[in-house]
């Protein structure tokens, strides 16, 4: 079944556009979302997210040829999938500050989320230990990028500089904090 956003496209070539593309690749994606995520229903949202974000590209996806559209759609997947995994992530680790014990149901999957949560919660206490020692501009791209989200154009014009540049800017980030809780 097409998904209704797909359905009130305006524009009649890209409703038909997307639904096609929808009903030619939803198994694909869904299988991307699956080997990722590890859950059937957590899949299904991430490809409505991602047919959401893709029809935002329509008139790229129309320019793209067979092979092409097929990774771009499975790059697309993927990267929302895991975006969707680092949200979630960094969701639980608030709820768990919150909660302050582990006193619940313990599933098997619960269980290895909560590892993750106890290792990301370790991380960022051993950032927070050497965040002052991190000059501006790296504490505003790991906070921009990791924390608030924000896309290469925006933290590149906040930087003054171009969008491609914001890449390296933070790889460059990531390592000085990496050497600070290495020599910490």
């Amino acid at each position: 079944m097409i998904p209704t956003f797909i359905l009130v496209i305006e524009d009649l070539d890209d409703r038909e556009f997307m639904s096609q593309l929808f009903l030619d690749f939803h198994r694909l994606m869904c299988h991307e979302a699956r080997k990722i995520a590890k859950n059937d229903w957590i899949a299904e949202d991430i490809v409505q997210d991602t047919l959401l974000k893709l029809i935002d590209k329509v008139s790229l996806l129309r320019t793209l040829p067979q092979r092409k559209l097929v990774n771009y759609i499975i790059s697309a997947t993927k990267n929302t999938t895991y975006n969707y995994l680092r949200k979630k992530a960094h969701e639980d680790l608030l709820s768990f500050d919150e909660l302050g014990s582990t006193e619940m149901d313990l599933s098997e999957s619960y269980k290895r989320d909560i590892e993750t949560i106890v290792i990301l919660h370790d991380d960022l206490n051993r950032l927070s230990h050497i965040w002052r020692k991190i000059d501006k501009r790296s504490q505003y791209l790991l906070e921009g990028r990791y924390i608030l989200g924000k896309s290469s154009a925006e933290m590149a014009a906040d930087l003054g500089i171009r969008p491609d540049s914001v890449r390296m800017a933070l790889t460059r980030a990531r390592q000085t904090a990496y050497q600070f809780i290495t020599e910490e």
